[in-house]
């Protein structure tokens, strides 16, 4: 315990050094050698342009907001498997949590029982649902196809509207023009783990380019035995669970992207699975056979996400400074979860439902000159339509399927559509060259399949002042909203009933973030935030009959304070992220001793990449990475011990320290190798989240495998 604190200290210590995030879109920048991210400046990268934050391309010296970016070369060094790993070690503030049946991740403290929070967008397009509003950050996002993830922490309703709570991810795929080649790589590893990869692409012409992707992953899970004693059971016995458990259909990610002067298309199709490491339904959380039970459509127990996504854009500038895009999009998202209900009488249910979205959006954009000054303005309208056009709802016992347990006047989840028609707009007004303004403001009005329509205003303002190359700082407000999904308010499920009424929840920001060079290899990115959030959708344990289970009453006011820093040497780079994070008031929100449930106060990652033979070779790379995660309150509540009622409000998770570590040796011929060690120590540690009590996380994990490029 004494070293986690140590090291947790030095780190945030070192938090108190310079920082820098990197990006890459232009190609002369950096190129696909691993060693290119080491031969670029610190003023190279800060001026490698992004274009979450404001819709339009800028310097990460210009963003209105915190941004974290995460470049292709990080992905590959750090050796993540999937984004929630990925993101939970390089954004401060953004931390693994448990749920029943899916990969979750919580921002800033605020998540619910799926990844509902925050808006996930691969080339801008949204790949979260609109029945359920989830994204889930699992295998089914692959990293290989990856060029630079942009993400905004904060509130981002006024760009993205609905789900854009906490923040936002854009996962900028890689070009044909970044390949000129392809590439396939082959993993393998302990707990089944298999992994096959291809990427290609090309240029056709010097306008025209184009780059596929396929990714395969499955892994049986880490078996673990848990004992009577600890089975948290109506009917406690002796059995075993499986950790992250990829089976029964793989994670499959396929996709492509085209561009031709204006015009680009993306394509995706996407299959996730998560086994359920305990039963998701009923009393949740009690030990199961998973061979028990009957596959429905080959999908066992846990929750499956299938999606297609296609995407249609035109840009052009035309002349005096003006330009537009339009830009069409479809969906279909499907969900299956075979819920374990019963483990004593091997009593299950399978549900699911079928979506389709298509929308447009249109956007006007206009440079101006106003005296000695100048700036940008942008306005744009979209049309987001969706429509729930099935769902069912099976159940049985005995480990077989036996009825229908909805019928075609009340189906598991009410048919209908829901319509969203916005506007918006932005300016980024330079004073000097100095200090700049960025405001937007949002109009979304939904009409909604039953009950209320909602309408709601979403503004962001932001001041930036660049003092010189060395420093710049920037203050903003923002206000966010997520609609309550349509999940919550037409199912008929009485565990997860909610009302018609529901309303969205409401996330406030203030945020000041210093940015510093110290020396030309040394930077620091500091951000301290406030945050309200109101009409949080919580779960009343205390609601029985017909009362609704989901009900618009939680609120939290929290504060925290983020810190990236980045030292960066031909041979070596060291970067340190380190977040703090407290709640100020709370109601209706899981929160003990201005600690929120299930989310460390404290939490401080160091990721080092070294060649330390680089005299001789710049083709081998290590990385050792290491993880602290701070003490967590985790109450255990709702559930039974001995087969009686059961709750324990003071429970706590112990912090933890993780080492990861890998090698990659490329350009051995047309090959390169790469090894990894995930919990290096096989550290024993829990997670708590949505789940009636912090389950069991993974212990020590690796693979390895070779690639080949053509």
């Amino acid at each position: 315990m004494k070293k986690h604190y140590l090291l947790s200290g030095l780190l945030v210590c070192s938090s108190l050094l310079p920082l820098t995030t990197f990006g890459q879109t232009d190609t002369t920048l950096i190129n696909n050698d691993l060693q290119g991210l080491y031969e670029l400046s610190l003023e190279q990268l800060m001026q490698i342009e992004i274009v979450t934050a404001s819709q339009q391309k800028e310097t990460l010296s210009e963003v209105p907001v915190p941004v974290t970016v995460i470049t292709s070369e990080m992905i590959e060094h750090s050796g993540s498997k999937n984004l929630r790993d990925l993101l939970a070690l390089f954004v401060p503030n953004m931390t693994s949590v448990q749920d029943h049946n899916e990969m979750n991740i919580a921002m800033r403290g605020v998540y619910s029982s799926s990844q509902q929070k925050i808006l996930i967008m691969l080339n801008g397009h949204r790949l979260n649902s609109r029945v359920y509003s989830e994204a889930n950050p699992d295998y089914s996002i692959s990293l290989d196809k990856i060029k630079q993830i942009e993400i905004l922490r904060g509130p981002a309703s006024s760009l993205y509207g609905n789900v854009a709570l906490t923040a936002v991810v854009n996962i900028i795929t890689k070009s044909g023009n970044d390949l000129k080649g392809g590439s396939a790589q082959v993993m393998v590893g302990n707990y089944g783990q298999q992994k096959i990869s291809a990427l290609y692409g090309d240029s056709i012409a010097p306008n025209y380019n184009y780059m596929f992707w396929a990714n395969y992953y499955k892994a049986d899970g880490e078996k673990r035995n848990v004992s009577k004693a600890d089975d948290y059971s109506t009917n406690p016995k002796d059995g075993h669970i499986y950790l992250d458990r990829v089976s029964d259909l793989p994670s499959i990610d396929l996709g492509f992207n085209l561009r031709n002067k204006g015009f680009s298309m993306l394509g995706a199709v996407r299959n996730g699975k998560y086994t359920e490491p305990y039963s998701a339904g009923g009393v949740t959380g009690e030990v199961y056979d998973y061979d028990q039970y009957r596959k429905y459509y080959g999908v066992g127990a846990g929750l499956q996400s299938t999606s297609a996504n296609f995407d249609l854009k035109y840009e052009k500038a035309l002349k005096n400074g003006w330009s537009y895009s339009l830009n069409g999009y479809m969906d279909l998202n499907n969900v299956n979860s075979a819920i374990i209900t019963n483990p004593k009488d091997t009593a299950y249910s399978v549900i699911s439902w079928r979506e389709f979205s298509q929308g447009f959006v249109g956007q006007l954009g206009k440079k101006y000159t106003l005296g000695n000054m100048n700036g940008d303005i942008l306005g744009g309208t979209q049309l987001d339509r969706m429509s729930l056009y099935d769902s069912y709802q099976l159940s049985g016992k005995g480990g077989e399927l036996l009825t229908v347990q909805d019928r075609s006047y009340r189906r598991l989840l009410d048919t209908g559509s829901e319509v969203i028609y916005s506007a918006f707009a932005q300016v980024k007004h330079y004073f000097t060259s100095k200090l700049i303004l960025n405001a937007g403001l949002r109009y979304d009005h939904k009409d909604r399949h039953k009950g209320a329509n909602i309408g709601n205003i979403s503004p962001r303002i932001a001041l930036i002042y660049n003092a010189n190359s060395a420093f710049n700082i920037k203050a903003s407000y923002s206000n966010a909203f997520v609609d309550a999904p349509y999940w919550y308010r037409y199912n008929t499920l009485a565990s997860y009933k909610g009302s018609q009424d529901l309303k969205p929840e409401y996330l406030s920001s203030w945020q000041l973030t210093p940015s510093w060079t110290i020396s030309k290899k040394v930077q620091w990115s500091s951000n301290v935030f406030y945050n309200s959030l109101t009409d949080f959708i919580f779960r009343d344990p205390t609601a029985t009959g017909d009362a609704p289970r989901y009900r618009n009453a939680g609120s939290l006011k929290s504060w925290g304070w983020e810190n990236e820093i980045t030292y960066l040497r031909q041979y070596f780079k060291l970067k340190a992220v380190a977040g703090l994070q407290y709640a100020i008031s709370a109601e209706d929100y899981g929160v003990t001793d201005k600690s929120i449930n299930n989310v460390p106060s404290l939490t401080a990652n160091i990721i080092a990449d070294f060649n330390p033979i680089y005299n001789l070779t710049k083709n081998v790379w290590f990385n050792i990475s290491y993880r602290y995660i701070g003490k967590q309150h985790s109450p255990i509540g709702n559930t039974f011990k001995n087969g009686v009622a059961f709750s324990d409000p003071n429970y706590t998770v112990d912090a933890v320290g993780l080492w990861n570590t890998g090698v990659i040796w490329d350009k051995i011929g047309r090959f390169s190798l790469e090894a990894r060690v995930y919990n290096l120590a096989d550290t024993h540690y829990e997670q708590g989240g949505s789940t009636p009590f912090a389950y069991q996380q993974t212990g020590r994990w690796f693979w390895g495998g070779v690639r080949y490029k053509f």
